[in-house]
């Protein structure tokens, strides 16, 4: 029975939080690599450690929105607040509304209130109450467990420190973590004047005397970034910054101009997610449904007969009758409406970064490849390994892996009618640069063409130079570059 009250109580408190008057706004959760598990390689042998403290010691935090706050920067009080670590990975929420810009202030109680220029307070694992600017307790009212606020403002009263988290609601220091920008993961290469460090301070960023500049050409691990007035900071240890003047993200490896770009962050879908079935559609979803039909699927393809059986389903099922197949008439088939949005959404994680060599970016692309090995050839298809693929399908997907984008062809474009045979696009693409077929090397990509018209009709992707991965009929496998597959015309290089 005492379980059911204190349970009954803090379900109360936590609903009246949310009911309070404040506006709350989600904040960015994407998940980040911890920076000090990333192994530099190529030129970035070995990152040099901060003056002060590893990164490995910095504080991990939550990713912050853009405060909708402005705070006064004024030169006022700089007392540091608790920085103890939170394991959170919740939404920022946002509750500093009506927020005054005026100069530092002392209220009744002999409070001190001075500005917090971009910070967020995170709570514990509890919920948290809060004080008035007098100090004293708001009943009935608190802030749920480990989840953080935007605060714009720090009360100094009676030797504690508090911070606004809504009009006259402040949190006590001891019980929430004070931290400032955004969770990020990369490398920092100083400039050539050198790098000068600062320290995050309430209201902005101040320089650290304590420190020497740091050398020019140096390479430093970062694991925040904080954008302020316009200049982005990086964070290469605790508490010790250095900014976009003096340093900027360094790339181990990047595509001379003319050649595919080699991008550094997750590449997304192009095109219409959740596009409909209709003739001349292929891919992963009409595969599905020739085969909920009983329709051979040695080519798919959406065609007359494909309409004719999703006209007949749709009359039986009291659908519009169409013939073509959308999300309703999906559903109705017993597919999941995360699949109809998921085949085409899917785009293979980025397994590579700014430390990755030319190297680390041919074996992202022939990994991805291998993950569809024994999934069957499906004309059009390019989606995950969960299903299977064709072969410029293949190559699409293992060079969204490598943070390549080819497009205009996409995992998308190529399911639509007339893409089928995106092995010609790429093959006429100049970005993709032709090599004399005697130096052919991992990583290539091998073109054939139909012996009998010369056109081209399929690719591969090299292991060596006499092997290749490819999606040929009936399944994605291995084999080599003289197993009857067409005439060799070509081989083609993604990496310089």
């Amino acid at each position: 029975m005492k379980k059911n009250q204190v349970f009954l109580w803090s379900s109360f408190v936590l609903l009246l939080a949310i009911g309070a008057n404040q506006e709350t706004a989600k904040a960015d959760t994407t998940n980040t690599t911890d920076p000090t598990s990333v192994q530099v390689q190529g030129q970035a042998a070995e990152v040099q450690q901060p003056v002060d403290q590893a990164v490995a010691d910095a504080p991990q935090t939550n990713s912050v929105q853009d405060t909708t706050v402005q705070a006064n920067s004024e030169q006022a009080s700089t007392t540091q607040t608790n920085t103890t670590q939170s394991t959170t990975d919740t939404s920022v929420q946002d509750t500093t509304a009506q927020a005054d810009t005026t100069d530092t202030t002392s209220n009744a109680n002999q409070g001190v209130i001075t500005p917090v220029n971009g910070g967020v307070v995170t709570t514990f694992d509890k919920i948290t109450r809060l004080y008035r600017e007098d100090g004293t307790m708001i009943d009935n009212f608190g802030l749920s467990a480990n989840s953080p606020w935007r605060t714009d403002k720090k009360l100094a009263l009676n030797a504690q420190n508090y911070y606004r988290v809504s009009t006259d609601a402040y949190a006590n220091s001891n019980d929430v973590t004070l931290t400032f920008g955004a969770d990020a993961d990369g490398i920092v290469q100083v400039k050539g004047n050198g790098a000068v460090p600062y320290s995050r301070e309430d209201q902005g960023f101040t320089k650290n005397d304590q420190n020497s500049n740091f050398a020019a050409g140096s390479l430093w691990k970062y694991n925040k970034t904080d954008d302020l007035d316009g200049l982005t900071y990086y964070q290469i240890g605790s508490n010790v910054w250095v900014n976009a003047y003096d340093a900027a993200p360094y790339v181990a490896y990047q595509n001379p101009a003319g050649w595919l770009q080699v991008e550094n962050a997750q590449l997304q879908p192009e095109g219409p997610v959740g596009y409909e079935l209709y003739n001349d559609v292929e891919g992963v979803k009409v595969w599905l449904v020739r085969r909920y039909f009983g329709q051979s699927n040695r080519h798919t393809i959406y065609d007359a007969n494909t309409a004719y059986y999703v006209r007949n389903f749709q009359s039986n099922h009291g659908l519009p009758v169409t013939g073509i197949v959308n999300l309703a008439t999906w559903t109705a088939m017993g597919f999941s409406e995360d699949s109809w949005y998921g085949i085409d959404s899917y785009v293979a994680p980025l397994q590579t970064n700014t430390l990755s060599t030319r190297s680390d970016h041919i074996e992202a692309m022939i990994n991805q490849a291998y993950k569809y090995v024994g999934q069957p050839w499906i004309s059009g298809a390019s989606s995950s390994p969960e299903y299977g693929v064709d072969c410029s399908g293949l190559v699409v997907q293992a060079l969204y892996a490598s943070g390549v984008n080819p497009s205009p062809v996409t995992s998308i474009q190529h399911a639509q009618p007339g893409n089928e045979w995106n092995s010609r696009m790429l093959f006429t693409d100049n970005r993709i640069h032709a090599v004399n077929f005697n130096d052919r090397q991992r990583g290539d990509l091998i073109f054939f063409a139909d012996p009998s018209t010369g056109i081209v009709w399929h690719v591969g992707i090299l292991l060596d130079a006499n092997s290749m991965i490819d999606s040929w009929g009936p399944y994605v496998g291995t084999s080599g570059i003289y197993s009857g597959k067409g005439t060799i015309v070509g081989v083609k290089r993604v990496f310089s």
